[in-house]
């Protein structure tokens, strides 16, 4: 399985390390919690991921964060989904919605937690979350946050795990022949992989997508 993996996904073991550790280290977005929200937020539409969601988010980043607009969940909280300089950005309201509504529940988790920093209230929220049960978790309870935006608003927060989704199964699939009868079931298969070939769930993630997508450059977010 390693030797098969390793022949696989080759070209991109360097590009797939970065993304691993930047998740495992808290630095996705340059550690700012209010980006992997945004960008898990965007991501849930469906949209091709580096083509489109990270010059998205990038360019939130520029016009809210670098200019001091949005420094917190709770600031990010006050805006409406039908914000015309949000809409501007990437037109769609139920996106939107899921990150604001995302913001608060992770806001009121660092006022109850008394956590030090909004990241640290995404990591408590990702390590204690249960994917098993996710649609009773309050993150998973909001309208337009499916298993798959769960998993990976967790994996970027930096919990070992797997997104379900369809590029992810049907790769997997193919060259480990994986299947399963439902997402839940696939993610445990996805640990035994894991651990079979040594690399983290969110390694094997990471090389998918990038060799997926095509992507020809290591910097892939641009901010940090």
């Amino acid at each position: 399985m390693l030797g098969l993996f390793r022949g696989e996904y080759g070209e991109v073991l360097n590009m797939a390390e970065e993304g691993e550790q930047r998740c495992f280290t808290g630095k996705r977005w340059g550690g700012n919690a209010v980006l992997i929200v945004v960008d898990a937020a965007l991501d849930s539409i469906g949209l091709k991921y580096f083509q489109i969601v990270v010059p998205r988010v990038r360019r939130f980043w520029e016009e809210y964060v670098q200019r001091g607009l949005i420094a917190s969940f709770d600031d990010f909280s006050k805006l409406s989904s039908q914000d015309p300089r949000l809409r501007d950005i990437m037109n769609n309201e139920r996106c939107w919605r899921v990150a604001i509504d995302a913001c608060k529940v992770l806001g009121e988790t660092r006022r109850k937690e008394s956590l030090s920093s909004d990241y640290a209230a995404l990591r408590v929220w990702a390590e204690t979350s249960d994917y098993e049960r996710w649609w009773e978790d309050p993150i998973g309870a909001i309208s337009g946050v499916g298993l798959i935006t769960f998993q990976y608003l967790r994996m970027q927060a930096g919990v070992d795990t797997t997104m379900p989704d369809k590029i992810v199964k049907r790769v997997v699939g193919r060259v480990f022949a994986i299947d399963a009868v439902d997402d839940l079931e696939f993610i445990k298969k996805m640990e035994y992989l894991s651990k079979e070939i040594g690399y983290s769930q969110t390694f094997i993630c990471w090389a998918i997508w990038l060799k997926e997508s095509d992507i020809k450059t290591s910097s892939w977010e641009g901010i940090d």
